[in-house]
């Protein structure tokens, strides 16, 4: 039986789908029901807010109306009592009081009564003088004033007189201390119905005034029926006792009112005024009746409007849905207008979805053929496995190289291509072998061993990624043989070893050959400076001078050479403490100052009191290599040596007016032997190491070293040092200590070669010290034996017969059986012989030794033996 079209799409509903009007519907009422019943909330909030504006109105409206009947009470009091204090009324000239009265009548309207404690009237102003006055019914507000002494107010009367409805205020006239007579100003009723006239009232409003009796004396409406009346107990009785209040109520006229009240404080009546009930709530009623119509009205139209769009919808959403199935099958998709953009809009958008997707299926045809290409081409093995480690794929390079064909591997687990122990791993440590228990290098080339289908193995490259498709994980490795690679590695190991061997015996080569070249320069320089003293005068003095320089020459290498040698050797560990830079700086000012006048350059060199934190030798020898270098390179103009302090640092910096240097050749200059403007390695012109000392210098303490150059201009050298507060210290030893020099004491040379040996005691015999020499450890000893006890010893390091300058030191203080101040001066730039000759605790000296250097290591000597 066939079914029809409707029952077949309500068969692919879900539980959850709805028409299209369905869905309009529902939205218009979500959408409109809670704007009606947020309209709603806020209308009845408005009313609740008129509504308690409007109390609010009439009860402030009360209190004004009371505040009134005050002052009106309060003008006749005050009338009443400047009459009752009055002379002619003291003298008893009751006609001058009657004028008196009169006058007060005139200005504010009300009648003046005098009469005595038995009501009869003496004065009264609303008749002439003389004509006989009637005797009045006594009051209750006559008992109550004589009572109290005070003006009192009374209730409703009838006039003696004008036979009216009357309020009078009476007050109490006091003579010699007793109540004499009472004053009467009476309150028409006319004055009150002016304070609550309707004029003065929002319409419908009702005001009135009661007495302390509940007798209605003044209202607003209908004032010839109620006044004079009692109000009904229903409403006097919420009004007789509280000052004021607001309740609702029905009022005199029967209808239901909202009514606020306030009792006068001069007189205690009532003022009370009254809104019709019908007048707060009119208003609200009919705006919540044209709410709700209009919004019942407004949501129907709405509920209408989604009827009618949903049924105009319905037909070009319809149209999409078959365009949607089109592209499903492959069809082209309808071109049908829906006439409505949006729809359209959706419609071109399938339509040129049709056409990418068929243009993304060419594509990724062409993507596959280009893939399969590339890997069939690749030189790299490539193989695919699943998460079980079972071959998926491998391309022709990983057939030849293991030797496989596809058909015989695919299928077949990963573990067929890898030697022990993985080949027998279990199913479940496969890629553990593969990973090498590290799963997060993805991508990353390990090395692992690979094993061919003949058995043989051999080392591999191996890059594993990782993918999935839908819940399958997979791996494809791109395998590379490293065969020849590894024996690359080998071979470079090798050689690597063979230079590290040739590098050893370099090493032990330039140490012997240091010592070596060392021993006779010392001696030249030895006889130089002893032939110098000596033939100072002489012709051949010229000549000695020369040799020096040339000697200070060949030193300088030898020194820089050791300087290099010992900071990458990592022996020269400094000893920072807290310095002044200033002595320092004079220093350096006064000894090369006359460099720099002999060039014709100007050097100025700017004092500064701070303390830094640095070693004093380490920082004092990259600073003279810095000027040295600044005097080398300057030709004209001159060198500047200032200090700035820059927060926690002091920048030093060393500035010149010489050849400055190219950027591109600012880390350059810092290298070993490398020169700017000397390509013929004038002496003169350095050596290009004072820079690359400069720089392991700095590492070593810590300083930066700054450079800012211009070519043509100048160059500026800054050292960053930190800087401390100063603190006291006591006099210490001189910095300085060739000072010591006039001690004269016996000194021990040791030296093996007799040249030396010489020149050295014609050295120091020239500053008159005395002298002993020995070549041996058993020469030195045999001096002590025979009682001669030396101050200071000089050793070389290496002695004939396998024995060292430190052998002999510690023989001579064996004899004497006590220390002896001692300095090793030594060729050899090995880095050992520097850890040998400190851990003895002796001073070191290379060779060559300037004089300078010898004099005053002699001095450091003798003051520690003192």
């Amino acid at each position: 039986m066939m079914r029809s079209p409707s029952k077949r799409r309500h068969e692919h509903r879900s539980p959850q789908s709805r028409s299209l009007r369905s869905w309009l519907v529902l939205l218009v009422t979500v959408v409109a029901v809670p704007l009606v019943v947020f309209s709603g909330v806020l209308l009845v909030r408005t009313v609740n807010v008129q509504t308690e504006t409007v109390e609010r109105l009439v009860r402030d409206r009360a209190h004004l109306l009371a505040e009134d009947v005050d002052r009106e009470v309060a003008r006749l009091v005050a009338a009443a009592e400047v009459l009752a204090t009055s002379e002619s009324l003291a003298a008893g000239d009751f006609a001058t009081f009657y004028r008196r009265a009169v006058e007060v009548r005139d200005r504010l309207g009300t009648n003046v009564v005098l009469r005595d404690l038995n009501s009869q009237q003496i004065v009264n102003s609303r008749v002439p003088w003389g004509t006989a006055l009637p005797v009045n019914t006594g009051f209750t507000a006559d008992q109550r004033a004589i009572a109290t002494r005070k003006p009192q107010v009374s209730g409703l009367i009838m006039g003696g007189v004008t036979q009216a409805p009357l309020l009078i205020v009476v007050t109490p006239v006091i003579r010699d201390g007793d109540v004499r007579f009472l004053l009467s100003l009476t309150i028409t009723q006319e004055r009150l119905q002016a304070i609550v006239s309707p004029d003065r009232l929002p319409a419908g409003w009702r005001a009135g005034v009661i007495d302390e009796d509940g007798t209605v004396i003044a209202r607003s409406h209908l004032a010839e029926q109620f006044v004079g009346k009692r109000l009904p107990t229903s409403l006097w009785d919420g009004m007789r006792d509280p000052s004021e209040g607001v309740h609702r109520a029905v009022n005199l006229e029967g209808t239901t009112a909202f009514q606020a009240f306030s009792r006068s404080r001069s007189s205690g009546w009532v003022v009370a005024t009254s809104v019709p009930q019908s007048l707060i709530e009119e208003p609200a009623r009919g705006t919540l009746l044209l709410f709700a119509g209009g919004g019942l009205g407004l949501f129907l139209i709405g509920i209408g409007a989604a009827v009618w769009l949903g049924r105009r919808l319905i037909r070009p959403v319809m149209r999409l849905a078959e365009a949607a199935k089109a592209l499903g099958v492959g069809h082209p998709p309808s071109a049908d207008a829906g006439g409505v953009l949006e729809i359209d809009a959706v419609g071109k958008a399938i339509r040129d979805a049709a056409g990418l997707i068929q243009q993304r299926e060419a594509d990724l045809a062409t993507s596959e053929a280009r893939y399969r290409a590339m890997v069939q081409t690749a030189a790299d093995a490539m193989v695919v496995i699943d998460g079980g480690g079972i071959i998926q794929s491998l391309n022709p390079a990983a057939e030849r190289i293991f030797g496989y064909r596809a058909d015989e591997a695919i299928g077949r687990s990963v573990r067929l291509l890898m030697p022990e122990p993985c080949s027998s791993a279990s199913d479940a440590d496969v890629l553990t072998c593969l990973f090498g228990g590290d799963r997060r290098g993805n991508g990353v080339g390990r090395d692992h061993m690979g094993q061919r289908k003949d058995g043989s193995v051999f080392p591999i490259e191996l890059a594993i990624a990782e993918w999935t498709s839908g819940t399958q994980r997979y791996f494809c490795g791109i395998i590379r043989d490293i065969t020849e690679r590894k024996l690359s590695e080998d071979a470079l190991r090798t050689s690597k070893a063979e230079a590290d061997r040739a590098n050893v015996a370099k090493s032990k080569f330039l140490a012997a050959a240091s010592h070596d070249l060392r021993q006779p320069v010392q001696a030249m320089m030895l006889f130089q400076s002893a032939l110098e003293s000596k033939l100072d005068g002489h012709p051949a003095s010229r000549l000695l001078k020369s040799l020096g320089e040339a000697m200070d020459g060949l030193r300088m290498l030898l020194d820089s050479l050791l300087d290099v040698s010992k900071l990458d050797a990592g022996l020269i560990v400094p000893a920072p403490v807290d310095m002044p830079v200033g002595p320092l700086l004079e220093r350096l000012a006064t000894e090369y100052q006359p460099r720099a006048a002999a060039k014709g350059l100007r050097l100025r060199v700017l004092r500064n009191g701070a303390t830094v934190r640095s070693d004093p030798a380490l920082l004092e020898r990259i600073l003279r290599n810095l000027i040295e270098n600044a005097l080398r390179y300057t030709e004209r103009g001159g060198v500047l040596v200032g200090c700035r302090r820059q927060g926690d640092h002091l920048h030093i910096d060393v500035i010149d007016t010489g050849i400055g240097i190219a950027s591109e050749k600012h880390d350059e200059i810092f290298e070993e032997f490398f020169q700017i403007g000397n390509p013929e390695r004038d002496r003169n012109k350095g050596l290009g190491l004072g820079l690359a000392v400069v720089r392991r210098l700095g590492r070593l303490l810590g300083h930066r070293i700054d450079l800012r150059s211009v070519p043509g201009r100048g160059s500026a050298f800054r050292v960053e040092l930190p800087v401390v507060t100063p603190q006291a210290s006591g006099s210490g030893r001189p910095d300085d200590v060739s000072v010591l020099e006039g001690h004269r004491g016996l000194i021990l040379v040791i030296d093996d070669e007799a040249l030396v040996r010489m020149g050295l005691q014609a050295m120091l015999e020239g500053w008159g010290y005395r002298v002993l020499t020995a070549g041996s450890v058993e020469d030195a000893v045999r001096h002590v034996e025979s009682g001669e006890w030396p101050t200071a010893i000089l050793a070389d390091y290496r002695l004939r017969g396998g024995e060292t300058g430190l052998d002999a030191i510690s023989a001579v203080c064996d004899r004497l059986n006590m220390p002896v101040p001692a300095t090793v001066i030594t060729g050899d730039t090995a880095p050992e012989r520097l850890v040998e000759v400190r851990a003895g605790g002796h001073a070191l000296l290379h060779k060559p030794v300037a004089a300078y250097e010898l004099r005053n290591a002699v001095a450091e000597m003798l003051s520690l033996a003192d």
